[in-house]
């Protein structure tokens, strides 16, 4: 089954669903990077062939996830998707990620404050909440620069590319919004 998925616009990006045909972009951007892996939970891929088993799970799979796409130049940058839905305590986590050279230009602020403001315009959801490894403060900024606050850091809470790992949570409740 194809998971049907809104495109959203900002003044410099377009988010849209992400497919097979992105996989060499998306594999050149940034699965394919160290240094974009580094804080993330999983491995830079090594073949153009796991980025695409990768995109092929996210097409159809993903409810909530979108490729991040600079208008202009039609390059796919990065992504960003609902990764976990706490349905029950109607919670929703965020998870992102960016290519290197796009980094330092507010195109993941802009993407997850869109994301943030489609969610709580479509959905019932309560709170949106995201983390990041207390060693990539970057990652807290875009949280911060979307609106999210932050909660406090959980200690050996988190596991990456790094170990086990303390993790800053933020979040935003549909209540900040009013």
């Amino acid at each position: 089954m194809i998971v049907m998925i809104k495109t959203l616009e900002t003044s410099r990006l377009q988010l849209r669903k992400m497919t097979i045909s992105d996989s060499a972009e998306v594999f050149e951007n940034w699965t394919s990077s160290e240094v974009v892996a580094k804080y993330l939970t999983w491995a830079p891929h090594s073949s153009l062939e796991v980025t695409e088993e990768y995109l092929s799970f996210e097409e159809k799979n993903r409810r909530e996830g979108w490729g991040i796409v600079l208008k202009g130049s039609n390059q796919l940058i990065g992504n960003i998707a609902v990764i976990d839905d706490k349905e029950k305590i109607k919670t929703k986590t965020m998870g992102y990620v960016l290519g290197e050279k796009f980094w330092n230009q507010g195109y993941m602020s802009e993407a997850l404050t869109r994301v943030i403001n489609f969610l709580f315009e479509t959905t019932d959801v309560n709170r949106i909440e995201a983390e990041h490894d207390v060693n990539n403060p970057s990652s807290g900024r875009v949280m911060k620069k979307s609106g999210m606050t932050f909660e406090g850091v959980l200690r050996n809470a988190g596991l990456n590319n790094q170990g086990i790992v303390d993790v800053a949570i933020y979040s935003i409740l549909r209540s900040d919004l009013s």
